[in-house]
């Protein structure tokens, strides 16, 4: 076989390797209302940033960023999640588990998969959102079906999970 056509072949192995599937849906992302001020704030995700996350519930969505970097700063929101909706749970408490399913790499597998691939352009954005009368679940779900963030399982409205399912 041609050295070319071998290097067709690598090249294209590693491409598809690498390749992530993001959705995005510009109609559904503008659609996206809350009427909460969602003050986004930024950690990388590593061990050492963990007590700069507040002891409060709120909102989280980890993101892969090339940053600092000599293109224009941009990500993916790859995973979005509630804390202290149901449960006593906090975002530096929440912070904490996936600091310890990183390091054990023991844990729901697109999460595992997630901390493992991209650890040295992982961030943790999050939202504290102490007024225990703003319903999460709610703010989740509406903020999972305009974004669909590809880590993501559940809490997504059905005729979009369903839809996702058969798609991929």
């Amino acid at each position: 076989m041609a050295k070319a056509l071998v290097d067709l072949v690598s090249q294209t192995k590693w491409f598809k390797g690498e390749l992530q599937h993001f959705f995005l849906d510009l109609r559904r992302w503008r659609k996206f209302r809350t009427r909460y001020k969602l003050d986004w704030q930024r950690e990388r995700f590593a061990e050492a940033s963990g007590p700069k996350i507040p002891d409060e519930r709120g909102i989280y969505v980890f993101t892969a960023e090339l940053s600092p970097g000599k293109l224009p700063p941009h990500g993916y929101i790859l995973y979005m999640g509630i804390t202290g909706d149901i449960s006593n749970a906090t975002l530096k408490s929440r912070y904490a588990q996936y600091i310890r399913q990183h390091k054990t790499m023991n844990g729901r597998p697109a999460i595992t998969y997630m901390l493992a691939n991209w650890e040295e352009d992982l961030f943790f954005n999050f939202v504290p959102l102490p007024n225990k009368s703003i319903d999460l679940s709610h703010l989740e779900k509406a903020f999972l079906s305009a974004v669909v963030p590809p880590m993501n399982k559940r809490d997504i409205e059905a005729t979009i999970t369903n839809a996702k399912a058969a798609a991929f």
